[in-house]
């Protein structure tokens, strides 16, 4: 039988029931009310966790969390969340203004304003990728290629036709599956 999970520092229980009262943050709350359940003793580790929809190695982190740093510590986020974007501040703002203004052609020459007026060096991916995040759209399209055919595809399949001609002609009535004739 798996052995009840007790935190043992009834300092902590009190600072986490008063901390679950005033947070409003859902993941705050999930944070306090698992150490709210650690606290009182009834419920195994795994089970808190299953509770809480958490793995059991994420619950374990919370009760380190919050052994180290208290109630801060175990609300206290730790992601480091990449690095910052080099679009940002006066530059979107800029860029954005651009995008209204129509200022801007092709990826290409938003590239070389970012490059000579903000010294920021951007590929065509990363001009893609902020185009579509500030919902901006290009003035001209991409090109086709020369021996693309234009004009309208056909929709349906030879075999397809052939099958609808056979049915025309009564394959039910003869007795000949589709495709005999």
């Amino acid at each position: 039988m798996p052995k009840r999970f007790q935190l043992n520092q009834p300092d902590y229980a009190k600072a986490v029931t008063d901390a679950l009262a005033t947070r409003q943050d859902t993941s705050d709350q999930q944070r306090l009310l698992a150490m709210r359940l650690a606290a009182s003793g009834r419920l195994t580790a795994a089970q808190i966790a299953e509770q809480l929809g958490i793995s059991r190695r994420q619950f374990f982190n919370w009760v380190s969390a919050l052994k180290a740093g208290g109630v801060p510590g175990l609300l206290a986020r730790r992601h480091g969340g990449g690095p910052a974007p080099v679009v940002q501040g006066q530059v979107l703002e800029e860029f954005q203004a651009g995008l209204k203004a129509g200022q801007w052609k092709r990826a290409e020459e938003i590239q070389e304003w970012l490059q000579h007026r903000h010294q920021v060096k951007l590929g065509l991916k990363g001009v893609y990728y902020w185009l579509w995040k500030l919902g901006g759209v290009l003035k001209v399209s991409r090109k086709a290629h020369a021996s693309k055919k234009r004009g309208p595809r056909p929709r349906v399949s030879a075999a397809i036709v052939r099958q609808a001609q056979e049915l025309k002609r009564g394959w039910w009535q003869t007795g000949a599956h589709l495709g005999d004739r």
